[in-house]
């Protein structure tokens, strides 16, 4: 007999596969930020050459031995990058209901781990790899009044292991391809009892579009396989794959805060349900500030909603707003 915590957990299963399912709440804001700071890092990198000229103390100094120039020393590649990040807002449907929705407070921590080999040069542009650990947390209604005793029984933890390989190709196209090992835990009560895990293969193309120096559009596809295990009659009963796309458009309004409004259809068909096909878009906007090219801040908005061909699975509509802090290191 499952015990009264994996009960709970599974009546929140829905809540949890929309976390996984292209990491609508939380992911795609530290995405977000993340390639905020890469683009500060890399204007930097750039701005930098390898070799200054050295100027002249007096007339004719250079004149037997030519013009000096000073050799910069190629930085060290470091080969680990440690990240954390802290997202709090509210969510106006917690349960994704048609009707009755339940709006919460919600904070999303996370923490990661990641081992960064340095790129190889390849035809056209440079492949590079990265293996690591990232864990999140999930906890709902910290300062939602009246509602903690029953809002945070939704509360979970993701843990996960992933290996990702990443092709640029002349700075433009990027093609990734990676696998993701998913377990959640229900965290209600302190027990962190696995109820659902996941392997995910997942591939991607991004291209990015120069509008002007300052704004650019980017254009991202991508397939996640979620090829499932659930402790219940039905174990595999949620396996599915989710094809999406994502437009993006950033501006850097100020030095070091981007304006990036943004698009995203997900399209997801369940493999062992074949009447289950769902329809999520997702509309939304940040702005991230870069404090330096480790440390960002960032404020986000974004509505979703869903359409499924199940009659037994409810649409949805639901508003999330927030705020949130990311720090990288490398070492």
């Amino acid at each position: 007999m499952k015990s009264l915590a994996s009960r709970r957990a599974l009546g929140v299963l829905a809540l949890v596969l929309s976390a996984l399912s292209g990491t609508t709440f939380a992911q795609n804001r530290i995405e977000s930020a993340t390639q905020q700071l890469e683009r500060t890092d890399l204007r930097a990198r750039l701005q930098t050459p390898a070799t200054q000229e050295i100027t002249s103390l007096y007339e004719d100094e250079d004149k037997d031995v030519g013009p000096q120039t000073l050799i910069t020393q190629k930085p060290r590649h470091p080969w680990f990058e440690a990240s954390g990040d802290v997202q709090f807002g509210s969510t106006s449907n917690v349960y994704l209901t048609e009707n009755g929705k339940t709006e919460s407070s919600l904070m999303v921590s996370t923490l990661q781990l990641a081992v960064t080999p340095p790129a190889w040069e390849v035809p056209g542009g440079e492949l590079s790899t990265r293996l690591g650990y990232r864990h999140q947390k999930f906890n709902y209604g910290i300062a939602t009044r009246g509602t903690e005793s029953t809002i945070n029984d939704s509360d979970f933890d993701i843990s996960s292991f992933f290996i990702q390989g990443r092709y640029v190709y002349h700075d433009k196209w990027v093609a990734t391809a990676g696998l993701d090992h998913n377990r959640l835990m229900n965290a209600s009560g302190g027990s962190y009892d696995e109820f659902y895990d996941e392997f995910a293969p997942n591939v991607g193309l991004q291209r990015s579009f120069e509008l002007t120096e300052k704004s650019s559009l980017t254009a991202n596809i991508g397939v996640v396989g979620h090829i499932s295990h659930v402790d219940a009659p039905s174990t595999d009963h949620y396996d599915r794959v989710d094809e999406s796309a994502t437009l993006t458009y950033a501006r850097e309004i100020l030095p070091n805060l981007v304006f990036q409004p943004y698009y995203r259809a997900q399209f997801t068909q369940y493999t062992r349900n074949h009447a289950r096909k769902d329809i999520v878009q997702t509309v939304g906007v940040v702005f991230a500030y870069a404090l330096t090219k480790d440390v960002g801040l960032r404020v986000f908005a974004n509505y979703e909603a869903r359409d499924s061909s199940d009659v037994s699975v409810e649409d949805y509509q639901k508003l999330d707003t927030g705020i949130g802090a990311a720090l990288r290191l490398q070492f």
